[in-house]
């Protein structure tokens, strides 16, 4: 993907998909935790899911302001405080990135993975005055990302163990949230390795990446 055209540089996208895995482990952990998520920040993430022959980066992530939560909590993960308060986040983002690379290895998920995923993009998170997302709609389109999950990424050897409120990961809703984020986190961790993101840059290049986020939030907010 080229996103020469858009305002963000290569690099700058790289953190960017970074981050919204990392949303993705945010709404993941609320969810275990808390039970529920706003409805706009679960839509923001599971969009780009559907995006499977984007022009560019600026396609997938046309208002990057949505994962402003997940730059965020990654820039603060950068220190050890930030690292303490921020564990089971982190722990669920390096675990996608981790499933990315099983993933990677396994070219026959990959494509059905985009054959499933290529079926439900038609009617998938479709929100216009004609034809508003209603609750129900949603909680569908999070089901079927949910199956496609457990018939594909869970078959992988490595699995993503979530902790939380039993009663909330018991719940049949909840679980496919979870599920569909989890989805849609490893699907942003396939495009940051696209773009030369490797698991040794968050341990080598800390300072880089952290300074990085802050230019982009700076950008955000001018």
């Amino acid at each position: 993907m080229n996103s020469t055209t858009s305002e963000f540089s290569d690099w700058q996208y790289r953190n960017i998909a970074l981050a919204v895995v990392t949303q993705c482990a945010v709404l993941v952990n609320r969810l275990a935790t808390d039970g529920q998520v706003s409805r706009e920040s679960l839509i923001a993430c599971l969009k780009p899911v559907y995006k499977l022959d984007a022009d560019s980066v600026a396609d997938l992530y046309p208002n990057i302001s949505d994962f402003n939560q997940g730059i965020r909590v990654l820039q603060e993960s950068f220190d050890s405080a930030g690292l303490r308060e921020h564990a089971n986040e982190v722990r669920y983002l390096l675990g996608m990135l981790v499933i990315q690379q099983h993933l990677n290895k396994h070219n026959d998920i990959q494509s059905r993975i985009g054959q499933r995923i290529s079926q439900l993009s038609e009617r998938a998170l479709i929100d216009t005055p004609e034809e508003p997302l209603t609750e129900q709609s949603l909680q569908a389109d999070c089901s079927a990302l949910a199956r496609l999950y457990q018939d594909t990424i869970s078959t992988l050897s490595y699995r993503i163990h979530v902790a939380g409120n039993p009663e909330h990961l018991r719940n049949n809703q909840v679980a496919d949230q979870i599920r569909a984020l989890l989805l849609a986190g490893i699907r942003s961790a396939v495009l940051w390795h696209q773009l030369g993101g490797r698991r040794w840059h968050l341990f080598f290049y800390k300072k880089r990446i952290r300074q990085c986020l802050a230019d982009v939030r700076r950008q955000l907010i001018g």
